[in-house]
């Protein structure tokens, strides 16, 4: 029996207490696609295409990672059949009210899916969340459908309703488990794979599988050309041991503690090395990689390489897909579509996420300067805000400022 690919199209949060009532993050692209210039895109069906590649930019405390935790978290229990304890939900959801996700979804068989997810609080158990409700209803994927109508679910068929589940047939589901898996069962659907690297954001540890412990060359000399060879070998008590050697020096580092060997290794190389086995499995199986802060520790170089692999349809063969957040703004300049972008905007007292060709795509405007400028607003620090502590900075650096004593005696600038 053919295994049919089951896609992740888009989806909507609603009544999440840090965003506005409604918000929606998708892949689908939304503008004109050249019939010459789709290299970096899939073809789902008919006019419907989805872009390979995606980010998030936005400033600090925009809400960037947590956009990214939460549809993580909901592709890892609708995919994956984890319960939400065991996804990033866990940490992105907060409040006391009920907080909803639709997702949408494509068979490669033509049929159309959208998820409707409820969770709660349970109110039995302090910090964890239930499935307060859930349905998937489903359509025929037709040739004549536009790009709106897609998610237009009015006129489309129940697939399974939570509500309609008798008693036996609940005993099977955690309170927090998905009815997801119910029709990836029934229409034989290969979900995409997940690869989740927010944990590598700020920490540094080198990850790679190949059977000899071995980091491939090609990737280490493309990161530090001056190391000859590092290995992570598994000892006969099972401990870990690290093998490090630089070209020039005869001798190589040998050490059972890895921050003997982060001594010698800048953070990028470390990072590079673990990002580099996540992509390939990636690419390898056509899944989707979520990547917090893509530039962190990276030059710009390397930033691009990774990028281009997901828009290369020679490496991409197998229609992965990266999404990833970022505070550089020269990056949104290579992306060739202004679908591809999402920028995470706190305004008063919630946040927002749109997408660039909605909100400024034109392109006789430079991206970056647009994002850099604050023309959009929510997108770099307040001007205002900037001068004040300028004033504040030039206060506190005027040379002629009087020293007042400590309670030991010192001094110290006020």
């Amino acid at each position: 029996m053919t295994t049919a690919r089951l896609d992740f199209l888009r989806m909507d949060i609603i009544n999440h207490p840090l965003f506005e009532k409604e918000v929606s993050f998708s892949l689908v692209a939304s503008q004109r696609v050249p019939i010459d210039d789709h290299a970096d895109m899939t073809h789902l069906f008919g006019s419907v295409w989805v872009n390979n590649v995606a980010t998030i930019i936005g400033r600090n405390a925009s809400g960037k990672t947590l956009t990214m935790k939460l549809v993580m978290g909901v592709l890892e229990m609708l995919f994956r059949q984890r319960s939400i304890d065991q996804t990033h939900l866990k940490a992105a959801l907060i409040g006391a009210d009920p907080i909803s996700f639709r997702t949408y979804f494509y068979g490669s068989d033509r049929f159309l899916y959208r998820d409707d997810l409820t969770v709660a609080p349970d109110p039995d158990h302090e910090h964890q969340w239930i499935v307060q409700s859930e349905k998937v209803l489903e359509k025929k994927a037709l040739k004549s459908m536009t790009r709106n109508s897609i998610f237009d679910f009015s006129s489309a068929k129940l697939f399974t309703d939570r509500q309609d589940l008798d008693l036996f047939q609940l005993s099977l589901l955690a309170p927090d488990d998905s009815l997801m898996r119910t029709l990836i069962a029934q229409r034989h659907y290969q979900p995409r794979t997940i690869s989740d690297t927010l944990m590598f954001t700020n920490t540094n540890l080198p990850f790679f599988n190949n059977e000899d412990g071995k980091v491939s060359s090609a990737i280490l000399k493309y990161l530090d050309p001056t190391i000859d060879f590092f290995s992570i070998e598994q000892s006969d008590n099972n401990k870990v041991l690290y093998r490090l050697k630089f070209v020039n020096d005869a001798e190589e580092i040998v050490s059972s503690n890895f921050a003997t060997i982060e001594h010698y290794l800048s953070s990028g190389t470390v990072k590079g090395i673990t990002l580099y086995q996540y992509v390939i499995r990636t690419l390898q199986t056509g899944g989707i990689i979520f990547i917090d802060e893509l530039e962190n520790h990276f030059n710009l170089a390397i930033v691009h390489t990774f990028m281009t692999y997901f828009s290369d349809p020679r490496i991409n063969q197998n229609r992965a897909t990266l999404i990833f957040s970022t505070h550089y703004a020269d990056l949104i300049n290579d992306l060739s579509r202004g679908d591809q972008i999402y920028i995470a905007q706190r305004k008063a007292d919630s946040i927002t996420l749109g997408r660039y060709s909605d909100l400024a795509d034109r392109q006789d405007i430079n991206r970056a300067e647009v994002f850099m400028s604050n023309y959009l607003g929510g997108t770099a620090p307040d001007y205002a805000t900037y001068l004040k502590l300028r004033q504040q900075t030039i206060d506190m650096t005027r040379p002629n400022r009087s020293a007042k004593p400590t309670k030991t005696g010192s001094s110290y600038e006020n």
